[in-house]
């Protein structure tokens, strides 16, 4: 979003100067991180995916919600970023005349990508709950079929949501595809609060679903531990079996707070920046003169529009470096690339 315009008119030649440069520094720094994020994300999630298409141990259905996870960033790390450096190479008339066609591609591509992240994100929180929550009975509830099932869904959701977001009927700018104070997609200031509130509520809304799902597993890790420690389980469990278990949930329960603070990290930032936008914009003092001020608002939105994109560049650290069984194919497939002649 983030379209309010800055009126340089009653600036002085010696600060608009300043504030000119001071804008192609700030691009220059967005196409070099972009550039960064782009090849890291596509490199990430491919390996991600090569990985579970080539190891029989990560053909299992919880790992194919973490593959689909990674179709979703591979969008952004393939499409998305690059995309937005193409737009901040072009001239500021040629941004304001882009092709219709181009312009709701990218809005397509844009809330897809990000749709779907957020949807997975929260489902995968859902399914870790699951599998600690009940073990025995998770293979038997959880069958490649059913999470293939899902999955659809979810792909059907998002599909809806970014064919919406890119019509002229939702008055959406797209979500993180906006420069500085450019706006290159036409859309209805009418219909724009009603769209991205309706955003906020859904980012809302999955982070309190992972917040609850994270609390669950929280709770029966710990109800474990005081059943472990007063030897409750020792009844159908041997010994061994019992702290392999627990050690087990607890590298989970680790993994979910990182997925939890990583994704609030990205997210959050967005979100209050939008609201603050659309239900209270004179918090933001876009005419101010004071070059110090335009700094820290524009270096702000320009790291708060960005942070979304990195998440996707860090889903494949947290979700494969945090689990045994990525490790051990990523090593395999990196030592058959290795010692291939």
């Amino acid at each position: 979003m983030f379209t309010n315009l800055t009126d340089v008119t009653t600036w002085n030649e010696s600060d608009l100067m300043k504030y000119m440069e001071f804008l192609k520094h700030i691009e220059l720094g967005q196409e070099i991180t972009l550039i960064f994020i782009a090849i890291l994300t596509t490199l990430g999630n491919s390996v991600v995916l090569v990985a579970t298409c080539r190891e029989k141990d990560l053909h299992q259905p919880n790992k194919y919600f973490i593959a689909f996870l990674a179709v979703a960033d591979l969008f952004v790390g393939m499409f998305l970023a690059p995309l937005k450096v193409y737009q901040l190479n072009l001239g500021s008339e040629v941004r304001r005349n882009l092709s219709i066609h181009l312009c709701r591609f990218m809005v397509w591509i844009d809330t897809f990508a990000l749709a779907t992240s957020i949807l997975t994100l929260a489902f995968i929180s859902f399914d870790r709950y699951l599998k600690i929550r009940k073990p025995l009975q998770y293979k038997a509830r959880m069958t490649t079929s059913r999470s293939l099932k899902i999955i659809v869904t979810i792909l059907l959701v998002s599909t809806a949501f970014a064919s919406f977001a890119a019509s002229p009927y939702s008055g959406s700018y797209g979500i993180v595809l906006m420069n500085s104070n450019l706006k290159y997609c036409a859309g209805d200031k009418s219909k724009e609060k009603v769209f991205y509130t309706f955003l906020s509520v859904a980012f809302i809304l999955s982070t309190v679903i992972i917040l609850v799902m994270y609390t669950l597993v929280f709770v029966v890790a710990h109800k474990r531990q005081i059943m472990l420690r007063n030897g409750q389980l020792g009844q159908t469990w041997n010994g061994q079996n019992q702290r392999s278990v627990f050690r087990q949930d607890l590298k989970v329960i680790r993994m979910l707070f990182v997925v939890l603070g990583v994704f609030i990290l990205c997210w959050f930032p967005f979100v209050i920046f939008n609201l603050l936008e659309l239900y209270d914009p004179s918090s933001i003092d876009w005419d101010s003169t004071s070059l110090n001020y335009q700094y820290s608002i524009h270096i702000s939105r320009t790291i708060v529009g960005m942070l979304p994109l990195l998440n996707s560049l860090c889903n494949p650290i947290i979700y494969a470096c945090l689990d045994r069984k990525y490790r051990e194919a990523f090593n395999s497939l990196f030592q058959r690339i290795i010692c291939r002649p």
